[in-house]
């Protein structure tokens, strides 16, 4: 806040902590980090990220590849700024999660660093000291910081923003304002949910200004010229991709209805897996293909949802207060407790929630009622960020990472409280000592209980994704494993029954068939699970049972939205077309309409129709010229049904695009030897000898080099 007196200002500027306390600070938040590192950062979940964090990943990976601005709606659903700078870490240090972590290590050591001097700025030396330290040891931070989520990047702005506005104002005062719209315009489009909360802030600090309503409104206009400094490319970026206006992104009617009407408390988070398909499902196709159409049709189905059940609201209301201000770390992707149960450092007992949140609330109390000058400031600015983010997850849904960005300004006041409390033992004033011991207990008795469940409950979804993130690896038995975890927790699990069945399908179909049926049972009509229940009723033998399953699949186009699950509808015309021999043509020519591309590969591994085959993987190469897949399958139909130097020219490309990858660089030399670059073909194929250890490919390459050895005529 600005200050006329100058006096003031300098007094409040040397009782920060001082530089060589946020060296302290800086350090121990950065070897508290490098141990958490050290004991969990390779864990499954985090080195082969799921859900959120699996398409941060997979989006940053197109955008290195050409996909710069994205190809179409899916696109805008959620805020562009993190993929990009994820992004930007793979451009400077190439494809390794770990070097992401560690980036986001240092923000959040950053991060604390902002906080001492916020709170050392506002209240005091010891104040910005303990808030720093607090903030070094807070164990949730760092649980995000190793994820590629949001949370590291969103605090490290929300706490430069919050410092630049805690800053006695200089000569520099516009820029000043330019800078925090800029910072709170990078935040929003890392996370949109900081709009409300920052911008509540910022009115409060513009209306503290105390030179005329002329020098606020200049404020607000440079403020808001720096915060389009940001939406504004963001925006037009939306609207090329959607032709709608679309500031940031789309996914606000969908969180709405879930917070609202799927979740019973409001503490689920947007469903995955089977669950979300049947979501989408619901959505009209022509409703789907546009994002601010969809958005607003989830928004009118929340408002009907509330109008028929007005007296599920204010319990809900309830439910998501006394989440938001829970013990409980409710899950988004990865259940903190989880991993907590299993990493010592996340179990430090001091620098938890629980008792961030009753030092926090007694500290705004104190802050708002008895502070003056800068202290009362800092109350109602910290109280305001807090009550922004309640408000958003009143609205939507609350869950840990969603609630972390409020946690810098509770640990603020809750620092100053401490601060107070010592000074009071100190000076032995017993009736305050015991006011401040009942606010604390009653706080306490919001935070602490677990009010809505122990968090074991909810780790069946935990062992899902650690099984997902097995089977990425490769590792298929210990994702079985992880899927019998997941249905010990909860047998009636639709997903954890069919990703077990998945993984059991080859070895065991039996066993697969039965896992299949019981989630049939429970989650009805699910395209993924009736393909499945197919191939394990042929691996037994079953056709007529098999045919009588994927028949169902189309039958559900008339109910459900089948488009989503296009690639599934293919599959099962294709498997009937060789079931159905009578109607075979007519099965692969709906297979062709459904889905091409599934289609066409298909017809490219049966050797049949190598015109449609070539045309379909040609469009999608030119279509999806950053994707290394869609350039190889144009590249191997032109190989064996077209031109090969054409087939060269596409096997480059995907070597751009994915060069580590042998079985890429085996089939480009293929090509060439095909087109006659014999001399090239022999030094990639001479190259793979060298570098792959004793496996098939190996072997095909070396047997490549002695038939080049017999003399034939081609062109270099």
């Amino acid at each position: 806040m600005e200050y006329n007196n100058h006096k003031q200002l300098s007094r409040e500027t040397r009782i920060g902590p001082g530089i060589r306390w946020l060296i302290v600070i800086f350090l121990v938040a950065l070897v508290y980090r490098g141990v958490c590192f050290r004991e969990m950062g390779g864990h499954p979940l985090f080195v082969e990220p799921v859900v959120d964090a699996g398409y941060h990943h997979a989006w940053a990976g197109r955008i290195l590849s050409g996909d710069l601005w994205g190809h179409g709606p899916d696109d805008v659903f959620k805020a562009p700024l993190y993929s990009y700078f994820v992004a930007a870490v793979y451009a400077l240090a190439g494809r390794q999660i770990s070097v992401v972590q560690w980036v986001q290590l240092l923000l959040g050591s950053c991060s604390c660093v902002l906080v001492a001097v916020a709170a050392g700025r506002w209240l005091g030396r010891g104040s910005g000291i303990l808030a720093g330290l607090i903030a070094a040891l807070y164990a949730p931070y760092v649980f995000f910081e190793l994820q590629l989520l949001t949370p590291s990047v969103s605090i490290f702005l929300n706490a430069a923003a919050v410092v630049i506005l805690a800053r006695p104002a200089g000569p520099a005062k516009h820029l000043r304002w330019v800078l925090v719209g800029v910072l709170v315009g990078l935040s929003a489009g890392v996370r949109p949910d900081v709009v409300l909360p920052a911008g509540l802030v910022v009115g409060y600090a513009l209306l503290k200004l105390r030179t005329g309503a002329r020098r606020c409104l200049l404020g607000a206009l440079y403020l808001v010229f720096g915060i389009s400094c940001v939406i504004v490319p963001i925006a037009v970026r939306n609207y090329h991709l959607t032709k709608s206006i679309i500031p940031v992104s789309s996914n606000a009617g969908i969180n709405l209805y879930v917070g609202n009407v799927v979740s019973r408390t409001g503490t689920t988070a947007v469903p995955v897996g089977l669950r979300w398909d049947r979501l989408i499902g619901s959505v009209p196709q022509d409703i789907l293909e546009h994002p601010a159409a969809a958005s607003r049709w989830w928004v009118r189905k929340t408002w009907g949802h509330v109008r028929e059940n007005p007296g599920s609201s204010p319990g809900r209301l309830l439910m998501k207060t006394l989440a938001f201000l829970n013990a409980r770390e409710f899950r988004n992707n990865i259940c903190y407790h989880f991993l907590q149960a299993g990493h010592w450092p996340l179990r430090l007992p001091f620098v938890q929630f629980a008792l961030i949140v009753p030092l926090g609330l007694c500290g705004l109390i104190g802050l708002m009622w008895r502070g003056e000058g800068s202290q009362r400031d800092a109350g109602i600015v910290c109280g305001i960020w807090v009550l922004g983010y309640w408000v958003v997850g009143v609205l939507f849904f609350v869950n840990a990472r969603f609630r972390v960005p409020a946690t810098p300004f509770l640990i603020i006041p809750a620092a100053w409280f401490v601060v107070r409390l010592a000074d009071t033992i100190g000076h032995r004033r017993l009736k305050s000592i015991a006011g401040y011991t009942i606010g604390v207990a009653l706080f306490g008795a919001v935070a602490w209980p677990m009010w809505l469940g122990p968090p074991q409950a909810d780790w069946v979804r935990d062992y899902v994704n650690l099984g997902n993130s097995l089977r990425v690896k490769g590792d298929s038995f210990g994702a079985e494993k992880a899927y019998r975890d997941a249905l010990s927790v909860d047998q009636d699990d639709p997903d954890a029954n069919y990703l077990l069945a998945v993984v059991q399908l080859g070895r065991s179909p039996g066993s697969a068939l039965a896992n299949l049926q019981r989630a049939e049972d429970l989650l009805a009509d699910s395209p993924d699970v009736l393909i499945a229940m197919a191939h394990a009723h042929l691996a037994l033998g079953q056709t007529a049972r098999a045919t009588q399953t994927l028949k169902r699949i189309p039958r559900l186009a008339s109910t459900f939205n089948l488009w989503p699950k296009r690639a599934v509808w293919a599959e099962s015309h294709l498997m009937l077309a060789s079931l159905e021999p009578d109607r075979a043509d007519y099965h692969r020519e709906q297979a062709w309409v459904v889905d091409p591309y599934t289609t066409a590969e298909v017809a490219f591994a049966e050797g049949r129709e190598p015109s449609r085959v070539l045309e379909v993987f040609g469009n999608r190469a030119r279509r999806w010229h950053w994707d290394w897949y869609s350039q190889a399958n144009y590249g191997m139909a032109l190989l064996r049904f077209g031109d090969a130097a054409q087939a060269v020219e596409a096997f480059n490309r995907a070597v751009r695009l994915a060069g580590d990858r042998e079985a890429l660089r085996f089939h480009q030399a293929r090509a060439m030897i095909k087109a006659g670059y014999r001399e090239r073909a022999r030094t990639i194929l001479s190259e793979l000898v060298r570098d792959l250890p004793d496996c098939g490919l190996r072997s095909d390459a070396a047997r490549l080099i002695s038939d080049l050895s017999s003399p034939r005529n081609g062109r270099e």
